[in-house]
């Protein structure tokens, strides 16, 4: 072989890496740091972005999966990576571009609605479509309601850090979000006389932490008190409970009904871990089962929640490494079982991505992010048997 023969060759192979690897870094995707799943579970929506990305302003693609027919689209490269979000009952879903334009469109590919809005942090709509809730990332995260000329402050007198979470019913709605407030606070407030609305400069952080709202007065109702550090919380699918987790172990349930009755949920113990056998007269956790003999579960700090029926739930914890996550049902603090997320690990590995884990109770579908891929792990729910089933593993 002649040496200029050689040397095209040594070319060619170049240039054909370059394209394949422009190929690869074309349709592969970043992590997810937000997704939801549509009420059916038959389609989840997400946005992408690296772990290097701007931590108040990450960008990347938007990715429609269609779980029946296991496909995978990518719909855009310039979408806010915390706002992907499926209206309730439809498939019709959210998100926001890198110009701050939240697109409302459908999974056929049709624009429904799109309208010019500030940065959200997070946001979220009723199935009506009429109570659409955000928060502004470049107000520190203030909420408001609506959009446009109907925009309506609702809560602007402090700052809302990362991480958020935002939920609702038809009664109420939820924002979580870093607090600390353990004893000698009292387990709920809800004598709560300050205007939560506060165009001064002189603010007073006064309901950041968990706050319960009327959705229908924009008014709270209530601060919930036990979790220290970041926090994240949900309102049960049926509105009748309030689930949180967060740092420090701080895993409560209050019942709507009675906001004094606050439940702290059962901890992951050693017991659990190591497999170690307690002494006769301590009270310890359920043990694992011996199927999952060698997968880890952890006791660690919470990022997610996420109901698998209506009123099954699981907490996921911050870790690369879990297989397992503790099962507890709403009304009852003890754990009641253990599911297996597996391998691709679950994307809870930092709390920045507390909404890169989506459920449908009603469809009992599971989705989540992967920890160091940017693909998805999607589970279908087993409620007699108490066992997830890993239905697909998408990149």
């Amino acid at each position: 072989m002649s040496r200029s023969l050689k040397i095209c060759i040594i070319v060619l192979a170049t240039i054909l890496s370059v394209i394949l690897f422009g190929i690869y870094k074309y349709i592969s995707t970043a992590p997810v740091l937000s997704l939801s799943v549509s009420t059916d579970g038959r389609y989840v929506i997400s946005a992408h972005a690296a772990e290097d990305a701007d931590r108040h302003k990450p960008i990347g693609q938007l990715v429609l999966w269609d779980v029946e027919r296991k496909e995978k689209t990518i719909l855009a490269r310039n979408a806010n990576a915390f706002s992907a979000f499926f209206i309730p009952d439809s498939h019709e879903f959210m998100w926001q571009d890198n110009k701050n334009i939240v697109h409302i469109q459908n999974v056929e590919g049709k624009e429904i609605e799109s309208f010019p809005h500030f940065q959200v942090k997070t946001h979220i709509m009723s199935a009506d479509k009429q109570f659409y809730l955000s928060s502004n990332m470049e107000d520190n995260g203030q909420l408001y309601k609506g959009y446009g000329k109907d925009l309506v402050p609702v809560y602007t007198d402090g700052t809302i850090p990362f991480p958020l979470t935002l939920s609702m019913t038809k009664d109420y709605f939820l924002s979580a979000t870093e607090t600390c407030k353990t004893s000698p606070y009292p387990v709920v407030e809800t004598n709560l006389t300050i205007n939560p609305v506060n165009s001064e400069s002189s603010k007073r952080s006064s309901y950041t932490g968990v706050t319960l709202w009327d959705r229908h007065t924009l008014k709270p109702i209530a601060r919930l008190y036990g979790n220290c550090g970041y926090t994240t919380g949900l309102i049960s699918p049926n509105g009748d409970w309030v689930v949180t987790g967060g740092e420090n172990f701080g895993n409560y349930m209050w019942s709507v009904g009675d906001l004094n009755l606050r439940l702290k949920l059962e901890l992951v113990d050693d017991s659990v871990i190591y497999h170690k056998k307690p002494p006769l007269d301590e009270k310890h956790p359920l043990p694992v089962p011996e199927k999952y003999n060698g997968k880890q579960i952890t006791l660690n700090d919470t990022i997610a929640i996420s109901f698998l029926s209506e009123k099954d739930f699981i907490l996921l914890n911050k870790t690369k490494t879990d297989e397992l996550a503790p099962l507890y049902t709403i009304g009852n603090p003890l754990i009641k079982g253990y599911v297996e997320t597996g391998k691709p690990y679950v994307s809870t590995n930092y709390f920045q991505r507390n909404l890169s884990v989506s459920s449908s109770p009603q469809a009992h579908i599971l989705v989540t992010g992967q920890a160091t891929d940017g693909g998805i792990n999607v589970y279908k729910y087993h409620p007699e048997k108490m066992e997830l089933e890993k239905i697909w593993v998408a990149d």
